[in-house]
C-alpha cells in the first residue's frame, strides 16, 4: 500500500511521482505530483542556501581583531559571546520562541557572517536525526521576490506554500529585514509570518541596517517593529565595514602567491 503521509496534497508517496493508469487507452505511466515543486523550493529555502562565502564560517573563527575602532571590537565581542551563548541555550530559547536580532547602520558589518555561524552551530549541536529540525534561510528581499514569482500563473508553487515554508520553520533567519522595498502587501505579508512565529514561539534570528525603532520608518503601521521586539533580543554590531577589508586581505594573498 501507498503511503501518502509525506505529501501534502495525499497524492503520491513522498516521492514527487504519481503512478498512473489509463484504463480506456490500456496504459500506465509516472507524472509528477505537485508537491515535488513545493519541496524543491523547501529545499532551496532551507540552509543550504546560505552565500557561498559563509558556508564555512564558525562561531569560533569569528574574528574580533579585524575592526579597527575599540567601540567596533567591545561590540564585536560582545555579539560573538552572546551568540555562543545563544547556541548553548537554544533549548531554552526555543522553548520560549526567543531569537536574535543583529543590527548595525554599516552594510557588511559582520552581521549576516554571525547569524550564518548560528546556524551552523545549532544544526550541529541540537539537529536530532529522530526528530530533524527545518532551518530556512532567506534574505528578505529574496523571500518577496520568489513569492512574487508564483503571481504570473506559470509556476507550480503557490504563494501560500512559500508563506507556509517560513512561518512552520523550527529556526529561520530572514536577512537584511529593511532593505526590501516596501509596499502595504510587502507589510501584511510580513505582519502574517511574523504573527505565526510569534504565537507559536518559533525562534527567528534577523540582521538588518535598522535598529528595531528604526523599522518604523520603513514599516509606518508599526506592527513589525513590535512583534520584532516581543520575538528577539537585540545585538548591536560594530557599524564598521570589514567585507571589504577581508577581501583585500583575501587578494593580496593570492596576488603574493603569484610572485612567489
Amino acid at each position: 500500500m501507498i503511503s501518502e503521509e509525506n505529501c501534502i496534497y495525499k497524492q503520491c508517496d513522498g516521492s514527487g511521482l504519481i503512478w498512473v493508469k489509463d484504463h480506456k487507452e490500456n496504459t500506465e505511466f509516472m507524472k509528477e505530483c505537485p508537491c515535488k515543486a513545493v519541496k524543491a523550493l523547501e529545499n532551496k529555502l532551507l540552509g543550504a542556501r546560505l552565500p557561498e562565502e559563509f558556508k564555512d564560517v564558525t562561531l569560533n573563527s569569528f574574528e574580533i581583531d579585524v575592526y579597527d575602532q575599540d567601540i567596533s571590537k567591545e561590540r564585536a565581542a560582545n555579539a560573538k559571546r552572546a551568540s555562543k551563548n545563544y547556541v548553548l541555550k537554544f533549548d531554552m530559547m526555543r522553548e520560549q520562541g526567543k531569537g536574535l536580532y543583529f543590527h548595525s547602520h554599516e552594510k557588511g558589518s559582520g552581521k549576516t557572517r554571525l547569524a550564518a555561524s548560528i546556524l551552523k552551530a545549532i544544526i550541529k549541536m541540537h539537529d536530532k536525526p529522530d526528530s530533524p529540525m527545518k532551518i530556512l534561510y532567506s534574505s528578505t528581499a529574496d523571500l518577496i521576490g520568489e513569492i512574487k514569482k508564483t503571481f504570473d500563473g506559470e509556476s507550480k508553487v503557490k504563494s501560500s506554500d512559500i508563506i507556509e515554508a517560513v512561518k512552520t520553520a523550527d529556526l529561520a533567519i530572514l536577512d537584511d529585514i529593511g532593505v526590501e522595498k516596501v509596499s502595504d502587501w510587502v507589510e501584511e505579508t510580513f505582519t502574517r509570518i511574523l504573527d505565526y512565529r510569534l504565537q507559536n514561539k518559533k525562534p527567528t534570528i534577523f540582521t538588518s541596517n535598522l535598529s528595531i525603532d528604526e523599522l518604523d520608518l520603513k514599516y509606518p503601521e508599526g506592527r513589525i517593529s513590535s512583534r520584532i521586539e516581543k520575538m528577539t533580543f537585540p545585538i548591536r554590531m560594530p557599524d564598521e565595514k570589514i567585507r571589504s577589508k577581508k577581501a583585500k586581505q583575501e587578494n593580496d594573498l593570492l596576488l603574493q602567491s603569484l610572485y612567489e
